[in-house]
């Protein structure tokens, strides 16, 4: 329920199914909660490719496969993979690649990600059992995979514009091409239109299971306002807005549910908030960690754990400190790292958590013993 490229940046069962898993989990899903429930979890080094030295997971599935890159130290360099029972995989690159990364995969082991093709500007493909296949390959500019869910419908964003220039982004989904099944067709998802469609985007960063997406939308109109499509026909696009008061915001990522989680931008300020999947999308603010006043959140399970991280910010000026990565769990804020168990957790340092599943499993990344990891976080029952 991953992730992001241009600031700096999925499974599709029945709807009926899915609301059938998830029905006892109703309790759990409120904004807030005053029930304690401090998780633990026990933390898996997922290991290199041979002749790498590096590794790091970006997304995974609810059965716990994982997938990222692995490189040999000089960036970008790296090629993608996936870990399947504790097995690591090369994917492989584009045709003429010079590196390529695995960003999401759905239930069915499908894998989307980006790579090039000998230029360095970024391209978006999927694995299909003859190799990885470009699903845009006429784009002059990049393209960025955001997910995949598991109906093999593949959401991300593009742009024409070698420069990346803001205003050329758009958001698209890619489905096989009925009539030929070794090509993609792209849709492009609507933007909110101002009075200048020089300064129109709009652009997703997560991508669910009912066909949702959720990012951010520009114009000249509402400055940058966190945004979410809907999964009707039109793909329509409907502002979440901003924390009352604030003056922008940002939607990194969503569950299955509909639920959204991001950021929003008082003066000098970043807060994290949840919108619900009520008509109205109502947002939440989610607390820091006790001293801390900045933060944003970045992916959210079905269950309601979200990932993100807090800091301590200076009161009118732009000076942040350290980040600490956390999880919120029944509406309360724990330090990641703190969590983990003292027997796997030794020597280690997380430096990102990029997804969490279904299972409340965490894929990311950090240093084990002087070495830059993947690393799979799995729940301890208590």
């Amino acid at each position: 329920m991953n992730n992001s490229h241009l600031i700096t940046a999925s499974r599709f069962a029945p709807l009926k199914t899915m609301r059938q898993l998830l029905a006892g989990a109703a309790a759990v899903l409120a904004v807030i909660s005053s029930v304690s429930a401090q998780p633990r979890y026990a933390i898996t080094d997922l290991g290199t490719l041979p002749g790498t030295t590096t590794s790091t997971a970006r997304g995974l599935n609810d059965r716990g496969d994982v997938v990222g890159s692995c490189s040999g130290g000089t960036s970008p360099n790296e090629v993608a993979c996936v870990w399947r029972n504790g097995v690591v995989s090369s994917l492989g690159k584009l045709s003429g690649g010079n590196y390529s990364d695995a960003n999401a995969i759905n239930l069915s082991g499908v894998v989307v990600g980006d790579g090039d093709t000998g230029n360095w500007r970024p391209q978006s493909w999927v694995t299909s059992p003859n190799g990885l296949v470009n699903i845009f390959p006429n784009n002059g500019g990049n393209t960025h995979t955001v997910g995949i869910n598991n109906s093999g419908a593949i959401c991300g964003y593009y742009t024409k514009s070698l420069s990346g220039n803001t205003a050329s982004w758009r958001g698209a989904l890619w489905m096989v091409d009925p009539k030929d099944p070794r090509k993609y067709r792209m849709t492009d998802l609507p933007t909110l239109p101002g009075n200048d469609p020089k300064f129109t985007s709009a652009i997703p960063f997560a991508f669910n299971q009912s066909g949702q997406g959720a990012g951010w939308a520009v114009n000249d109109v509402i400055g940058q306002q966190a945004s979410f499509w809907n999964n009707d026909t039109a793909h329509s696009i409907v502002q979440l807005g901003a924390f009352p008061g604030d003056w922008s915001s940002i939607a990194w990522g969503m569950n299955d549910l509909g639920k959204v989680v991001g950021e929003s931008h008082p003066a000098f300020g970043c807060r994290p908030v949840l919108w619900d999947n009520d008509a109205a999308h109502t947002p939440y603010e989610l607390p820091p960690l006790p001293g801390d006043n900045y933060g944003t959140a970045t992916a959210v399970n079905s269950l309601g754990q979200i990932l993100g991280w807090t800091a301590t910010s200076v009161p009118n000026t732009s000076d942040v400190g350290p980040m600490h990565l956390v999880v919120w769990v029944g509406g309360e804020v724990f330090e990641l790292e703190s969590l983990l168990d003292p027997s796997s957790g030794a020597d280690w340092s997380i430096t990102s958590a990029n997804a969490i599943n279904n299972l409340g499993q965490i894929a990311g990344f950090g240093v084990h013993n002087g070495q830059t990891r993947a690393f799979l976080l799995t729940p301890i029952a208590q």
